[in-house]
């Protein structure tokens, strides 16, 4: 969910700091299809295995037809998209797409749960610092002050119906959900298509159908490295870092994780990888962890079901949540 611009840097840079994946198979007659997309402003890779060649084509291309439409509903840079016409509406009540409404009702739940952690009412903030452009930069303090006047969940209130009460001039922004939804919504277009083994990572969000999927977690200080390894059954992966979006000034990383409290950067953490059985969750549960910091977002994890985290602060120690370990491959 980039412009045309952006894209071409990302390209690279998303590819290097992605997910490795790995699939063990003695099978010769089952085939791997592998196709990859710039969509949502990060690299979409699709995997298909099947014996079938152009059945495998065929749904990996309906798949990523479901990735650009998602891409299209909740861009912030196209004039005729839903969420670009809410943003710049100076109606106070706005009536919103049903699927945009859903999804906000999801970020909703996410926002109470985390005291504010997680937000996607942010574009205004994260315009000043720039991260919407190739030149980023820090903001004055002014802007910054500015900006969060005109930011923040607590001037949305979701009235049912799929209208929603916009107070002030308060911009939306899916990104820290988008990705997870849209892998989401891909892999139900591959199951209902019949598909029976197959992985989609959206940047580092990852699902998969069937068994045995073995992905690597980025290290977040060795580019193209794996610090740790997983293995889903039923479950999906998420992961949020400060190396994905960031600049550097005299030595310090500003990164794209704003804190909806401070409006700057959020401290403590290097990177956050959640389990869960919902993509969408675990990416906007990515997000609000690495803004929570350690202590607070390990008690989160620890009140959800079928939720696991894996917490690396910024002296490069590894947490877990009870439940992850059993994850790891050894």
């Amino acid at each position: 969910m980039k412009n045309a611009i952006l894209y071409g840097v990302l390209v690279i840079v998303l590819f290097l700091i992605g997910f490795f994946i790995a699939r063990n198979s003695s099978d010769e007659e089952v085939k791997t299809i592998k196709r990859t997309k710039i969509l949502l402003g990060t690299v979409v890779e699709i995997q298909v295995r099947d014996a079938d060649e152009q059945n495998a084509e065929d749904a990996i291309t309906k798949a990523f037809t479901e990735v650009k439409r998602i891409d299209d509903l909740f861009t912030t840079y196209n004039e005729a998209s839903s969420v670009w016409k809410i943003n710049n509406s100076t109606d106070t009540i706005i009536f919103i797409d049903s699927e945009i409404y859903n999804l906000m009702v999801l970020c909703d739940s996410i926002t109470k749960l985390s005291n504010g952690g997680f937000d996607v009412s942010l574009d205004n903030l994260t315009k000043v610092w720039g991260f919407n452009t190739d030149n980023p930069q820090i903001p004055t303090k002014a802007e910054i002050d500015s900006a969060l006047l005109n930011s923040g969940w607590q001037n949305i209130i979701l009235l049912g119906d799929n209208k929603t009460i916009k107070k002030g001039k308060v911009e939306f922004n899916f990104g820290a959900v988008a990705k997870g939804y849209a892998v989401d919504k891909a892999i139900d277009v591959l199951k209902k298509l019949g598909i029976n083994e197959a992985l989609i990572n959206a940047g580092g969000e990852i699902s998969v159908i069937g068994n045995n999927w073995i992905v690597g977690i980025q290290h977040p200080r060795e580019t193209n490295s794996i610090i740790k390894k997983i293995k889903l059954d039923g479950f999906t992966v998420a992961t949020s870092g400060d190396y994905e979006q960031y600049f550097a000034v005299d030595g310090n990383r500003y990164h794209h994780m704003l804190d909806p409290k401070t409006g700057y950067p959020s401290k403590g953490l290097q990177s956050v990888t959640i389990i869960n059985k919902s993509n969408s969750i675990a990416d906007a549960l990515a997000t609000a962890v690495f803004v929570m910091g350690k202590e607070n977002g390990t008690k989160l994890i620890e009140t959800l079901d079928d939720t696991e985290a894996m917490i690396i602060d910024d002296k490069g120690k590894i947490f877990y949540s009870s439940g992850f370990e059993k994850f790891l491959v050894k």
